[in-house]
């Protein structure tokens, strides 16, 4: 009985430990993506960060940034702002309250899915936005990828 004891629990380890190991492989990389006519070619997590958070509002170049963003839920969301933004969603509603009610700027515009970012951004002059990787086209410019 003992021996059959410490199987069990030698399984039971293994499960845990297979189950840490997958739960990164689920995770799909996120690409921030740019309408093709913006000058820049890449950005760095930094950057991305402030343009997220309305802190930088222009590109190189001139041109003032129109940004899109996914529903809450939305797994690529979750992913771009706990990687690249670093805030969890309360923190991201608290933020935006706060600058939208001092008049220091706005959210991004919210679309239902990643196939509406890319077509957005696509046809949109100065549009930035961002989707799970496998989901960025031709038709837009990747800039970073994480």
């Amino acid at each position: 009985m003992e021996i059959r004891l410490k199987q069990m629990l030698g399984n039971l380890a293994v499960i845990i430990m297979l189950s840490f190991f997958t739960t990164g492989v689920v995770l799909a990389e996120v690409a921030i993506i740019a309408n093709k006519g913006i000058t820049v070619d890449s950005i760095t997590p930094k950057e991305a960060k402030k343009i997220w958070l309305g802190k930088k509002k222009s590109m190189p170049g001139g041109g003032t940034i129109k940004l899109a963003d996914l529903p809450v839920g939305n797994t690529a969301r979750k992913d771009f702002y706990s990687s690249i933004v670093k805030k969890k969603e309360k923190q991201l509603k608290a933020y935006w309250a706060k600058i939208t009610f001092t008049g220091k700027g706005y959210p991004p515009q919210v679309f239902d899915d990643e196939a509406a970012v890319v077509e957005w951004v696509a046809s949109t002059p100065g549009a930035m936005g961002y989707v799970s990787s496998n989901s960025a086209t031709d038709s837009v410019k990747v800039l970073l990828k994480k």
